[in-house]
């Protein structure tokens, strides 16, 4: 603004501007906030060069550093919003306003603390509200509002798991609670936002479920402020670690640390600037240790924060600890990291600390240590990730110690990762394998760090907050801050590579495979048909998921230049059966074998690139033919009969290459199921496919015999149909009789327009009955199964009857007579001459 500002009505001394806006219909009027001594709303009407104080009441806004927006009606010059925590409206100009639309208290609330809002340019009634929960949308100028639900854009902060089945995951969200969901589901359509349970409010940061039940747990939020959980019921209370005496003030970071003890799952860590101990589950605490900070106090001024507006969340909090991490392999042994650059360890539970941090060579002092993850495999042995991106410095910060953190060796920097390192994680079995999250990604190691590749595959260029690995599934769960939580299904391929990096000289591996459960499946909770409305994250599918590495790079022999081609336009005999047993190098096979028995073809075509791919066996055994009335060709394999649970063999096949894996199929953790009743389930599914085979071959046979009468009669129409008048009849006679027998098995058709339903049952829909009664017994069987099964077998040899009958008789005098047909092709010639 111009230096005769005071004279126009905007004081210059101690203010700044923080928003405009202006009326499009008008854009003479203007309105804008300032920050001053006392906040105010001003307003021009002469396009800026004057201006009038109309409102400095805190319902025009709080929070100028963070959030502080104003818009202007298009169409209505009165109606502004302002945009802060909550959205004030004016229907006067600006000099009183109301809130727009409630947050708390009532069933249709929107979140607070808004950041971003549109105004439809022509129709002021359409409007977008970004806020730290989401997206909302108006059409009636706020009245009501419809939440976005299907923008996976979840900004996690931390991430852990559970051990049910399926696991869960839970983590903390920016301003948006603590959260418990799937990994996966045993359900139809994927993983809905609705199997999501927030068991926590505030800015959610970690949470750690209960070992001994995975009901019960603890979450935090901003401020050290932490609850006890009970997931299914709601029922929290506080266990936020409090001052042993009145003289002590407890610094909490905004993130702060908590952690369990490996080796006790009642015992917890939380972070001040003090390390807090519980071993009652969070009910009391002790401090275990001194102020390890620098207790800089010129960093303990967070009570003044924001200059002319305080603001003072705890957000602001400085000198605090970060990072509690016990051993999970040593008892009584600590690694603490702070804010402010310090790292500290205890080997004896906290009755004495040593500072290692000033031993981590190349680290800005005063850098924020963001996570330390201690071996599992060695004493003394941790990782360690900070970052100094708050000061500009945007260099990846990663370390090792082998010695309790006498000596640091970094393994992380600019040459292979772009950006600064949020999180790390060891893979629990193999020291080589390395997972980082950056600001940049997701970055993979297979060698101890000494080079990074970034991970793109499916994966987007995102915040990585947090990683863990799931212990029993072996899958990278992974916090991103902006795209929600992932899960990287099965990380096994490359623990095997990073063993042993030769792998990927070979042409064709395959690779341990997950456990694989015949689960019971629901359909989705809520509506079945959810349109696009609802996010759905891509789920597990059923079955057993095989990895495997392949090189699709053609052989030697199939290179040929153009030369070589045209040669071989020319075949002999010779050269044909050279080409028949050349080795095909398009397509893949697996096969499956229940010990030395073979129960599985699979065939697809070879994949276009080298890489890990999944191939999918949905545990089936190869199956019977579906009876049908036209002629089948056997194209694909048909599934048959769910094997039982047990060990199997999976034998792949490219080329002349092979390799195999065991597949260990389990049944449904959740349900019991007997041996003997599975047994029993299985042996009477296979007889039912023995029933569905021996039907398939006679109703094939059946079509075969039509197929022969229907071109004996379109044949003798061709030569000379008044010749041949009888046998045409016949035949016609004789595929009416076939068409009757078909039917019996498959129901007569019914041509009427519409919606047509016979109710009398088929033997062919005795047979399906049959099959889904036992398919869905998990208990045995039953005299229910055995009553359909019998009239399935009587149904069928009755049909079976009238078909062997009909071929002695009938079809043998039609075959007969048209074998004892002159079909001599060739007419009476005609001599020709010139008269």
């Amino acid at each position: 603004m111009e230096k005769n500002d005071r004279e126009r009505g905007v004081s210059k001394r101690g203010f700044r501007t923080y928003w405009r806006g202006y009326c499009r219909n008008k854009p003479n009027i203007i309105y804008a906030l300032v920050e001053a001594k006392k906040n105010a709303l001003y307003k021009s009407v002469d396009g800026g060069f004057n201006w009038k104080k109309i409102n400095d009441k805190s319902d025009i806004g709080n929070r100028p550093f963070y959030y502080s927006e104003i818009y202007v009606d298009p169409q209505n010059e009165n109606r502004v919003y302002s945009v802060f925590t909550y959205i004030n409206v004016s229907e006067d100009g600006g000099k009183n306003f109301t809130q727009l639309m409630p947050a708390y208290g009532v069933s249709n609330g929107v979140h607070p603390d808004h950041h971003a809002w549109w105004i439809h340019p022509e129709n002021g009634n359409f409007m977008i509200d970004g806020n730290d929960g989401g997206m909302n949308i108006t059409k009636d100028g706020g009245q009501s509002w419809r939440f976005v639900g299907n923008l996976p854009v979840a900004q996690f902060y931390h991430i852990n798991v559970d051990n049910d089945y399926p696991y869960n995951v839970y983590g903390g969200m920016q301003d948006n609670g603590s959260w418990r969901g799937p990994a996966y589901v045993w359900r139809a359509q994927g993983i809905r936002n609705s199997y999501w349970q927030e068991i926590s409010f505030g800015d959610g940061f970690d949470v750690i479920p209960d070992r001994d039940d995975s009901r019960y747990g603890w979450t935090m939020s901003q401020q050290g402020y932490v609850s006890r959980y009970d997931w299914q019921t709601g029922d929290n209370y506080g266990v936020r670690p409090t001052p042993p005496d009145a003289d002590i003030l407890l610094r909490f970071n905004w993130n702060a640390a908590i952690n369990s003890d490996p080796f006790n799952s009642s015992t917890i860590y939380f972070g001040s600037q003090f390390v807090h101990k519980s071993t009652d589950k969070g009910d009391t605490w002790s401090i275990i240790s001194p102020d390890l900070t620098t207790n800089d106090s010129e960093k303990l001024k967070q009570k003044d924060s924001g200059g002319l507006t305080i603001d003072a969340t705890g957000a602001e909090n400085h000198c605090t600890i970060l990072v509690v991490e016990p051993s999970p392999i040593e008892k009584e042994m600590l690694w603490v990291g702070t804010d402010d650059g310090r790292v500290h360890i205890t080997q004896n539970g906290g009755n004495s600390w040593t500072d290692v941090g000033k031993n981590i060579e190349g680290l800005p002092h005063g850098s924020w240590i963001a996570q330390i993850k201690a071996s599992n495999k060695n004493k003394g042995e941790a990782l360690l990730v900070a970052n100094d991106y708050r000061r500009f410095n945007y260099t990846p910060y990663a370390y090792r110690t082998k010695n309790y953190g006498k000596t640091w060796d970094r393994i992380v920097d600019g040459n292979d990762v772009k950006s600064y390192a949020l999180c790390i994680v060891e893979d629990l079995e193999t020291p080589n394998l390395l997972f980082l999250g950056t600001d940049d990604g997701l970055y993979i190691s297979t060698n101890a760090g000494a080079k990074w590749t970034k991970w793109t595959e499916g994966f987007p260029t995102v915040p990585v907050k947090d990683l863990v690995i799931h212990p029993r599934e072996h899958d990278l769960v992974i916090g991103t801050f902006g795209r929600a939580a992932w899960v990287l299904d099965d990380i096994r391929p490359l623990r095997d590579i990073a063993t042993n990096s030769a792998i990927l000289n070979k042409k064709l591996v395959l690779f341990t495979t997950p456990t694989a459960y015949k689960a019971a499946y629901q359909q989705a909770t809520g509506s079945r048909f959810g349109g696009d409305a609802l996010f759905s994250g891509d789920n597990r599918g059923y079955g057993a998921r095989l990895q495997y590495y392949i090189q699709v790079e053609k052989p030697a022999e199939d290179l040929k230049d153009n030369d070589d081609k045209k040669e071989e336009d020319i075949e002999d005999n010779e050269g044909s059966l050279e080409d028949e047993n050349k080795i095909k190098w398009d397509s893949i096979t697996m096969n499956i074998y229940n010990g030395d028995k073979h129960i599985r073809t699979l065939k697809r075509k070879a994949p276009d690139s080298t890489g890990i791919h999944t191939w999918t066996w949905r545990l089936r055994e190869k199956g019977a033919d579906y009876p049908s009335k036209e002629i089948k060709k056997k194209e694909e394999e048909p599934g048959g009969v769910e094997v039982k649970a047990g060990i199997y063999r999976a034998l792949l096949t490219y080329g002349d290459l092979t390799t195999e894996t065991q597949v260990v199929v389990k049944n449904d953790p959740r349900l019991e199921v007997s041996e003997q009743n599975e047994e029993e389930v299985y042996t009477t599914l296979k007889g039912i496919e023995d029933l569905r085979q021996t039907a398939a071959d006679a109703m094939q046979q059946l079509a075969k015999s039509k197929e022969t009468a229907s071109k004996f009669q379109k044949d003798l129409k061709g030569l000379d149909a008044k010749k041949y008048k009888e046998e045409i009849t016949d035949s016609k006679e004789i595929i009416k009789k076939l068409g009757e027998i078909q039917d019996i098995f498959f129901g007569k058709e019914d041509d009427r327009q519409g919606i047509t339903r016979s109710h009398i049952p088929t033997v062919n829909s005795r047979i399906g009955m049959a099959s889904s009664y036992v398919s869905s017994r998990k208990n045995g069987i039953t005299r229910t199964e055995t009553t359909l099964i019998d009239l399935a077998k009587t149904a069928l040899d009755d049909l079976f009857k009238k078909i062997n009958t009909f071929y002695e008789a009938d079809w043998k005098n039609y075959q007969s007579k048209m074998e004892a047909l002159d079909l001599s092709v060739f007419k009476a010639i005609e001599v020709f001459k010139i008269e």
